[in-house]
């Protein structure tokens, strides 16, 4: 059916399966009557007489000339004492086995020494039921196999076998095709040959074999046993295609990658199962000492390679996903790589069939071993490269280029290469990247019941001038000062300013600046009797509510800079503007709205206390904090003595040893040549290399404060504290030394 109407086919397409049955039938309705014998496109006349045959000719000619139907000339054969028809050979004498049928019987070599008499008689007693006199022809073959007789082969032994030969070859053991019978097909591979042999009720219509080309003979043993799949198919084509035919091998991993889809095997497997996907086949799994016939003849295959019935290609598209450069390098290395020959080598000679006569290196292999190929010096898990160990590493790296994420690393890895600890081996190494390390579920601070008892502070720079914010995290109030300059003097006039119109917070977080961590801030704390927590170095999210206020507090400047607009009025407004069903910051601080441009009423001015702000801000917080932890997931805790690499200002990772915990939140102190540091876990990776002590490895800059004497730890306590007695220094990175001669 068609946007423009039905269409029907007016010849046979190409492909169908009853294909043949359709034109025979219409074959056999053609030359109704007429004195010949049609089988598919074969036409043969015959006659007792010359003049008889001539008649009949004539006869078929005349109705071929009628029908319209056209002939190869190339193809047609008159007047001939024999022909070769349908698998038998037609003759003025009768009918006779047609001798390419039996030529691989015919031609096999006398037997060189036991195993291949045993093969040999193994195969005659197969068709024992059909050979009259079976036990008086074998009897001088079967003295040979005795325990205390010498292999001697003589020429009674040479008759003896050639009577066998004969015997095998002629009816009534070579039985005529039957098209009404059920066809079997065996086949089997050696290491140089190929044997196959077509049978119906158990009987042998015909046999087959030949050697290997030096080229097949170094294919792996599960191509071996295809390509011999495909050489019985060929070779009895006439006897199998268009209808079901059951087929047996003794190679049971063959079953297997037949069932799989083709892209999933090599390029020369797949070539191979196209070439029989014409055929209808099931294929079945017999014993190779139970198949007889095949095995005996791949072992004493015929001379010939018998390569002009391989005329057929097909074309396999392959994707090199490496260069010529890399595809030598990959060669050299699985040359030389020891597990990788001994893995090419069973891969040839087939695997063992018991799992415990694998060699232990080689065992990781044995579940995927019928996908296993090798193809000119390289190793190959289906359309995947197996690399040796020397080259692990180098493509574990070129898997995380660009820094995929873990799945997407290992997505990549099933489509190109594989080893056996390959998936365990891109795990480590996205473990040790630094920009894939996964971040940790969000670290909530306590909701404050009451304002301005958690305050924050920060400096930030804007247009060139450093800025002031502080931020009480009940109301969200926020405060912004210009700073003529950034000295603790500056900082702690300012606060002081703020403290005496809100009133003295209980606790104030910023960061490790030397500013905040100097004897003179530390002494404002003190008098003024405030706690000071400090957040990890080198982790502003751990002081993410002054971060979060330095970033409203650009934006105001930058749009009333835009605008021209006063900076105080922009305050007064966003002070008094609810925010995300919260009172504004106004009524969360001061318990009132505070008047400004906009005229209420007087009720709206008078005072209320919010009683709810804790509870909406936990809600809200627990929110944000299961929308984060959706792709997060904790990291593993360190102990003290484990070796780690410490992320640095300069992007590179150094060697480390933890010294245990300190007193910032999910923070550690480690040990880096001869300073101390302290560093989020977040900083931290975990590496199996060990630590050595006295490292001179160099150190980021830093820029030297004081910091405050010991306190008792908390979680929410601030600046490092070094090991040991008296004062000691801390840098804005975190590095903690004792001063030489400050005091």
């Amino acid at each position: 059916m068609t946007p423009v109407g039905r269409y029907a086919s007016l010849r046979m397409p190409y492909g169908i399966t009853t294909g043949s049955e359709v034109f025979q039938r219409c074959m056999e309705q053609l030359f109704e009557g007429q004195p010949c014998a049609i089988v598919i496109d074969d036409i043969l006349v015959w006659g007792r007489s010359r003049e008889e045959h001539d008649l009949r000719l004539r006869q078929v000619m005349d109705r071929i000339r009628a029908v319209n139907l056209k002939l190869n000339p190339e193809k047609c054969r008159f007047r001939v004492t024999e022909v070769s028809y349908v698998g038998h050979l037609l003759t003025n004498q009768g009918v006779k086995p047609d001798p390419a049928k039996t030529a691989a019987i015919r031609l096999i070599s006398p037997p060189e020494d036991k195993h291949s008499l045993q093969r040999f008689l193994g195969m005659t007693n197969y068709l024992a039921k059909f050979i009259p006199g079976y036990s008086e022809a074998t009897a001088p073959l079967r003295k040979l196999l005795r325990q205390d007789v010498d292999w001697c082969w003589l020429e009674h032994h040479t008759a003896a076998f050639t009577k066998l030969k004969e015997l095998i070859a002629s009816p009534p053991v070579l039985q005529y095709f039957d098209v009404h019978q059920p066809v079997v097909l065996s086949a089997d591979a050696s290491q140089h040959g190929l044997g196959a042999v077509c049978l119906q009720n158990d009987r042998p219509v015909a046999f087959a074999s030949r050697a290997l080309t030096e080229t097949e003979s170094r294919y792996a043993q599960i191509e071996k046993e295809l390509l011999a799949l495909v050489y019985a198919c060929t070779k009895f084509h006439h006897y199998i295609y268009g209808r079901p035919v059951t087929v047996e091998t003794d190679h049971q991993p063959l079953i297997t990658i037949l069932k799989k889809p083709l892209h999933t095997a090599s390029a020369r497997l797949q070539r191979m199962m196209l070439r029989l996907q014409r055929y209808n086949l099931n294929v079945i799994y017999k014993r190779g000492k139970e198949l007889y016939v095949a095995d005996a003849l791949s072992r004493a295959h015929l001379p010939s390679t018998d390569q002009a019935e391989a005329t057929e290609e097909y074309e396999v598209m392959v994707v090199d996903v490496l260069s010529s450069h890399r595809v030598e390098e990959l060669r050299h290395d699985t040359l030389a790589d020891p597990m990788c020959r001994r893995l090419s080598e069973v891969i040839t000679a087939g695997w063992p069939n018991a799992f415990r006569e694998v060699p232990r290196d080689l065992r990781p292999f044995y579940a995927m071993r019928e996908e296993l190929t090798t193809d000119s010096g390289l190793l190959l898990r289906g359309q995947r490269f197996i690399i040796p160990h020397s080259l692990q590493r180098y493509y574990v790296k070129q898997l995380h280029q660009g820094h995929p994420g873990l799945e997407a690393t290992k997505r990549r890895a099933r489509e190109t290469m594989f080893w056996p600890t390959i998936y365990s081996d891109i795990e480590k190494e996205v473990s040790r990247c630094t920009p894939c390390q996964p971040k940790e579920p969000l670290r909530l601070h306590d909701v404050p019941d009451l304002p301005w008892s958690l305050t924050a502070a920060d400096v930030f720079e804007w247009e060139g001038k450093e800025h002031l914010v502080l931020v009480d995290s009940y109301s969200g109030w926020f405060e912004v000062d210009r700073l003529p300059g950034t000295t603790s003097a500056t900082l702690v006039a300012k606060l002081k300013h703020h403290f005496a119109t809100h009133g003295v917070p209980q606790q104030l977080m910023t960061d490790n600046a030397a500013y905040f961590t100097s004897r003179e801030f530390q002494d404002f704390a003190h008098k003024w009797d405030f706690r000071h927590v400090t957040s990890s170095p080198l982790y502003p999210q751990s002081n993410g509510l002054a971060e979060r206020a330095v970033r409203s507090a650009k934006h105001l400047l930058e749009k009333c800079a835009r605008d021209g607009a006063d900076i105080d009025a922009a305050l007064l407004s966003l002070r008094n503007t609810p925010r995300n069903g919260l009172p504004s910051p106004a009524q969360r601080l001061l318990s009132r709205r505070t008047r400004a441009f906009i005229p209420m009423t007087k009720a709206m001015y008078s005072p209320k206390v919010e009683t709810q702000v804790q509870r909406a801000l936990t809600q809200a917080r627990q929110r944000g904090k299961a929308y984060y932890d959706k792709s997060a997931r904790p990291l593993a805790p360190l102990r003290a003595g484990q070796t780690v690499r410490m992320q640095t200002q300069r992007g590179h990772d150094r060697l480390a040893m933890v010294l245990g915990t300190a007193p910032q939140p999910n923070s550690y102190q480690i040990k880096a040549g001869d300073a101390t540091y302290v560093r989020n876990r977040r900083h931290l990776l975990q590496t199996p290399e060990t630590y050595v002590s006295g490292s001179t490895a160099k150190d980021p800059p830093a820029v030297a404060a004081v910091a405050p004497p010991p306190r008792p730890q908390q979680d929410t306590v601030g600046p490092e504290v070094s090991q040991g007695q008296g004062p000691v220094i801390v840098t804005r990175s975190g590095r903690v030394s004792k001063p030489s001669s400050l005091y």
